[in-house]
This record gives C-alpha cells, structure tokens and sequence, in this order.
C-alpha cells in the first residue's frame, strides 16, 4: 500500500509564468513546491508578489529523483537538466517569486523537511535572511526505488506506520509536499501575520555507527533530544 496525490498532473504552468513546452521537463516535485510556496504566503496573509526582492530564503527537502529515470529515455532538451536537478527545486521558488535569501535543497533521506527548518532557522537567526520558506516534498512516479525498499525488507507488509513501536515492521511509502513561512515572533507580529506556532529551539546529529547502515540509533537520538529541550529551557 502506499499515499498517493490525486491529479499530480494538474499543474497552471501560465500562472507561474512557465511555458508548456518546459513544464513538461518539470519534476512533478518542483511543480508541487511552487503551488506550496504560493499557498504558503497566501495562508500567512502575505500576497506572495510583494516578496519579490525579500531576503528569504527557501531550503527544500528532497530525496526522490524519479521523475528523472522516467523522462531519461527521452532526447534532452533547453530544458531537461533544471526540470530534474534537486537544486532547482529550490533555486525555482527563489526565481519565480524573486527572493535574495540562501536558496538549496536539502537530502538527509528521511529527515530532510526537518533539517531545513533546522537550517533556515539557523539562517535567520545568524541573519542571512529575513524570513524563509522550508519543508519538503515527495512524489513516487518509478517503480525502481519502490522494489529496492521491498527487498530490504523496508515496507510495512500490512501498509500502517508504527513509528518507534515495538511492533513496528516497516513504513509506507507516500506522496505530499509541505512548506512553511518562518519569521522571526516578533516580525511575524509587527507584521499581523497568521501565526501557527514558534519554534522554540531546533537540533541535528547523526546516529552514527549502528548495526546496519539504514538502522537507528536510540542514544543518538535521545541526546539529540536532550540538546534540544536543554537549548529551549
């Protein structure tokens, strides 16, 4: 069993001023960020043109380049390399709603929506941008990685994740997209924004040597953890 997004293919290319030709070449991923980013501003009551020449910073999660395998038979065109690379996934954000921030996609597999909230936080507190929009995305369109995960024994046989359980025997595998705007509190309240929660301290480390190079690491993450509560009081 798996998630899957309906009517993946419905894209208004002409809204985001692409032409059809090239968003034919776009990973279906890139094209769901720039919907995101756009309902993003909009549910934070910011009309998205007036960020035009902002410093924010967009840092996307990504792992999955299926789109890539599949459109690779083909002959490649003008448009073929930026419809697939994993930093255009980001760098398109930036240019189509012209943001000055840092500008990167981010792949540390299953955790990478969550390193970006890391790093742009980090930015915006180190002052490299203003605000920030960050999350991640993923779409299943080959069936190649889907077999990979099956014969290491990675999926759920009865398709529920049961995260950290001791009954837990895999995971499912789904499609989804998610970004959200950070800003400092006290900008976001000088600003009268819709403000859906403050991120009071944020973490990374790395399991490190474990029994297998796909296993967890409890200590690792229970320090994580420690770090972070301790970081925020």
């Amino acid at each position: 069993s798996c998630g899957l997004l309906d009517r993946i293919d419905g894209f208004d290319a002409e809204f985001f001023g692409i032409s059809p030709r090239e968003a034919q070449q776009i990973d279906p991923q890139q094209r769901l960020l720039l919907e995101l980013a756009w309902e993003a501003l909009e549910h934070a009551g910011i009309p998205p043109r007036s960020m035009a020449g902002s410093r924010t910073g967009v840092y996307v999660g990504i792992s999955s380049n299926d789109y890539a395998h599949m459109s690779g038979a083909g002959w490649p065109d003008a448009y073929s390399n930026t419809g697939v690379s994993f930093s255009i996934a980001a760098n398109r954000v930036s240019y189509v709603f012209d943001l000055h921030g840092p500008s990167m996609a981010v792949d540390t597999a299953c955790s990478s929506s969550l390193v970006c909230i890391h790093e742009a936080c980090q930015a915006i507190l180190n002052g490299e941008c203003d605000a920030a929009l960050a999350g991640g995305v993923s779409v299943i369109a080959d069936i190649r990685p889907w077999l990979g995960f099956a014969r290491a024994s990675m999926l759920s046989p009865n398709g529920r994740c049961k995260s950290f359980d001791e009954s837990g025997d895999g995971y499912v595998r789904s499609e989804g997209g998610g970004l959200v705007l950070l800003k400092p509190l006290a900008a976001a309240e000088r600003d009268s924004d819709n403000i859906l929660g403050v991120i009071l301290a944020t973490g990374v480390n790395s399991d490190g040597r474990t029994l297998g190079l796909s296993m967890p690491n409890g200590e690792s993450q229970e320090a994580l953890l420690r770090d972070v509560y301790t970081g925020c009081g």
